[in-house]
């Protein structure tokens, strides 16, 4: 195989792995907004470019039908995820709590 055949070869592995990735334009972050629990749905949801109640309700499901296991995956999404930036929302304080 000629040098040129092969970066052609990877080129195109590239272009497919490039196909691949999902639509959303934001990182891989837990919201801090729009969040019930420790923002991990809301932030999939970003990242994948779709609603977050639809990735509650998969969440929910996989949870019954796993008998419950999926809830270490939350748990450690939880814990490995960043939490996005105070930037990304235009503001650099936090919300004002509510009484």
């Amino acid at each position: 195989m000629k040098a040129s055949e092969a970066d052609a070869h990877d080129l195109l592995l590239h272009q497919q792995r490039r196909a691949r990735r999902p639509s959303g334009q934001a990182p891989l972050t837990r919201a801090r907004h729009g969040r019930w629990i420790a923002g991990v749905a809301q932030g999939i949801a970003r990242f994948v470019g779709t609603r977050a109640m639809l990735v509650r309700v998969l969440w929910l499901l996989s949870l019954v039908v796993s008998l419950g296991i999926t809830a270490f995956g939350y748990l450690a999404l939880w814990l490995l995820l960043p939490r996005e930036p105070l930037e990304h929302h235009g503001t650099t304080d936090p919300p004002a709590p509510t009484a």
